[in-house]
Parts: C-alpha cells; sequence; structure tokens
C-alpha cells in the first residue's frame, strides 16, 4: 500500500476543520486540511467580521460545551497573542411564550449562573436604544461575547500551521474511500493517504457522505444580514448596548442584533427565513424583499437606526431538522468522523467541536457530551425516511 501522508486528513477548512486541525496538531499527530477554496473564503458559513458567543441555552449539552467554548478561545487567544474575542453581556428578548426563554432561565438557575429578569419597562430605561414589542421580558447575562469571526478563523489557521499541520488551500475533494483501515482523499492533485478522515465541508457535507453510504437530512439555507447606519453611534457602541437575541413565539428563527463592532454601522439579523439552495450554487444575490423586511425590523426595534443599509452580505446555513449538530463515527468505517454543527448557531463551538472531532479520530469516543449529535437519532432518521418515501410515491 501506498505510504501514508498523514495520520489524520481533514476535509473542509473553515471554522471547524480549522479548529480541529489546532486540536490535533498540539497532539503532534501529522495533520493535513485540504480546503477547496482560500481559506477564510466567503462562500460558506464561517466569513464576517462578528460571531455570537454565550451560554444561553435550555439544553444542558450545549451549556456544557459553551463553557468549554470559552475556555479553549482564552487558550487560542494566550497561545497567538490575537484579539479574537470581547466580552459584552447580553440579551435574550421575548414574550414569555417564545421558545426557550424559560428553559434558558432555569439553565441560568442550574448553573449557578447570575442574571436579571427585566420587564419591558426596564428595558427601555437601561437600553434607550432599544424598543422592544409590548409583552417583552428579558433576560440580561454578563457570559455574552462577541468573536473576531474572520480573525477566529485566519488563528486558528495560523496555529495549526505552527504546530506542523500541512494546510492545503484551494485543493477540492472528489472523492473520499475507505481503504483498508485507513482513507484515501483524492483531489485534482492526486490522491492523499491517511490512518483517518474528518469531514467538516460545511454546506458540501451531505454530497460527500452520499457517496460513502451516509445521507444526513441536510438542508442549505442562504441567509442575509445588513449593517445600518445609526444617529446616535456612541449609544451602539459594545460599552452601551448588549449584544441581543430576540426570540419569537412558535419559531426557531431570531433576530440578532451586535453593538458596533470591528465595523461602521450596527449589525442585525434575522435567520432561518432564506430560501434553500444547492451547496455549490454560486449565485450569492441578496434578497430585496427579505432586505425590506429587515429594515423594518430593524426600524422597529432600534429607534436610532435611520434606515440606512451600509452593507449587505450573505451566508450559508446547513441546518437539520431538529437544528442539533451532527458529530459522529461513520456506522461502517470508524477511520471516518464527521461533523455539521451549524445549524445557524456552531461558530461559538469551534474549537470544543475540535476537540471532539480529535478525541473521536484518535480513539472513537469524547468526553464531552456527544450522544445528543448521533448521525442516526430519531429526528434525522425519521426525516430521512419521510424524504425517501416522498422519493418513492413520485418515481
Amino acid at each position: 500500500m501506498a505510504e501514508r501522508a498523514a495520520d489524520v486528513i481533514i476535509v473542509g477548512g473553515g471554522v471547524m476543520g480549522c479548529a480541529a486541525a489546532w486540536r490535533l496538531a498540539k497532539t503532534g499527530r501529522r495533520v493535513r486540511l485540504l480546503e477547496q477554496f482560500a481559506v477564510g473564503h466567503d462562500r460558506g458559513s464561517s466569513h464576517g467580521p462578528s460571531r455570537i458567543i454565550r451560554l444561553a441555552y435550555a439544553e444542558p449539552e450545549y451549556a456544557e460545551l459553551g463553557r468549554a467554548a470559552f475556555h479553549l478561545w482564552d487558550e487560542l487567544i494566550a497561545e497567538s497573542g490575537q484579539d479574537l474575542l470581547l466580552r459584552t453581556g447580553g440579551l435574550d428578548l421575548g414574550t414569555p411564550d417564545a421558545l426557550a426563554m424559560d428553559g434558558i432561565a432555569r439553565m441560568y438557575e442550574t448553573l449557578g449562573l447570575p442574571f436579571e429578569r427585566l420587564d419591558r419597562d426596564e428595558l427601555r430605561r437601561r437600553y434607550p436604544q432599544l424598543d422592544p414589542p409590548e409583552g417583552t421580558i428579558g433576560l440580561h447575562q454578563f457570559n455574552y461575547g462577541i468573536l473576531a469571526a474572520d480573525r477566529c478563523v485566519a488563528t486558528l489557521a495560523a496555529r495549526a500551521r505552527a504546530r506542523g499541520a500541512d494546510v492545503r488551500a484551494e485543493e477540492p475533494v472528489l472523492a473520499i474511500v475507505p481503504e483498508g483501515g485507513g482513507v484515501a482523499v483524492r483531489t485534482p492533485s492526486g490522491v492523499h493517504r491517511a490512518d483517518r478522515v474528518i469531514l467538516t465541508a460545511g454546506s458540501w457535507t451531505r454530497p460527500l457522505l452520499q457517496s460513502l453510504g451516509v445521507d444526513l437530512p441536510l438542508t442549505v439555507l442562504q441567509e442575509q444580514l445588513a449593517f445600518f447606519r445609526v444617529s446616535n453611534p456612541a449609544a451602539h457602541r459594545p460599552d452601551r448596548l448588549p449584544l441581543v437575541i430576540h426570540r419569537f413565539p412558535g419559531t426557531t428563527s431570531l433576530g440578532s442584533v451586535f453593538p458596533i463592532y470591528d465595523h461602521e454601522g450596527v449589525k442585525i439579523m434575522v435567520d432561518r427565513i432564506g430560501p434553500a439552495v444547492a451547496p455549490a450554487d454560486p449565485d450569492r444575490r441578496i434578497d430585496p424583499l427579505l432586505l425590506e423586511r429587515l429594515r423594518d425590523y430593524a426600524k422597529g426595534l432600534l429607534p436610532g437606526v435611520t434606515g440606512e443599509i451600509l452593507e449587505t452580505t450573505s451566508c450559508r446555513f446547513t441546518m437539520t431538522p431538529d437544528e442539533d449538530f451532527v458529530i459522529d463515527v461513520h456506522p461502517d468505517h470508524r477511520q471516518i468522523v464527521f461533523a455539521s454543527p451549524c445549524s445557524g448557531h456552531g461558530f461559538k463551538f469551534a474549537p470544543v467541536v475540535g476537540q471532539m472531532l480529535t478525541d473521536l479520530a484518535l480513539t472513537g469516543e469524547t468526553p464531552y457530551p456527544a450522544a445528543r449529535f448521533r448521525h442516526d437519532r430519531p429526528a434525522l432518521a425519521e426525516t430521512w425516511s419521510a424524504e425517501a418515501s416522498v422519493i418513492s410515491r413520485r418515481s
């Protein structure tokens, strides 16, 4: 058999793949990361100036992983000397019947995290930049922060290289083939062989896994956001305006507001409303109707928004039906580990997901909570069966 070029090959160099490369390289293993575009490209889910990190989850697994993620981001910052995380505090807004509001409060209590419950009058008094709808309540908690997304990806890749990882950009993967106890990964430049492979290909995960006999019900949404000019920028900076997550009743769609950070204007988004697209669809055009909907939302929630849009951009959300991650080992080929830790809320967890993938690749198990993220859990298996039934009826 041909000599293996690496102990572990990582397919996909977004934030998850770069995090896995960093964690693996720290163990001394030979790591090769293959990215089809440039590291830090804007065609997936990892680009942009900012992402939220928070512990505001109703589910204990995410709260535990969030705590670990804060610790590992701090480790990366200490190792690199880069400024990657600004702690700001944050607000979860919603009516009492909005999804997860009660669960988040209970989780804060379980974790012993101090937080404040604020009614609408107190929210408007304390944060005059906001004008939430009637009946809104708020949960304010200090363990919120802004991650400098582009710098995070670049720093993870740089630290992986510094630890010996071979990071190769502009090298798309054409096929992943189990080969004895190892794996062969074919690209236009040739065949790379390794003992293990980690697949973190974001929007391209489903077609690559289909060729390996695993079909995940992943849907790729094209979402968009905008940066808005405000009449009083000083009042909308992180020392005066916290991060905001706005939870709506009856839906998992979220509004989010970022104070002015590393960019001109306030960043505002309403997610999970974009159209489904093919992974390789090159069209990144902004939908004007969705943009007007976002402008109306921004002006209603923040009185200081002038309505002038300074910049728009789009990104891809790779969604599971239950919006939980997928982090697992191939059922038939244990040398293949794959992950889709996305669904619109994954970036913050990148370093701990990278550690989980490292654990699974090297030992087949991880001490972090992973059962929730199995690829064969009922929510995914039932969706797959429903899809198969529809296809069968159409045949």
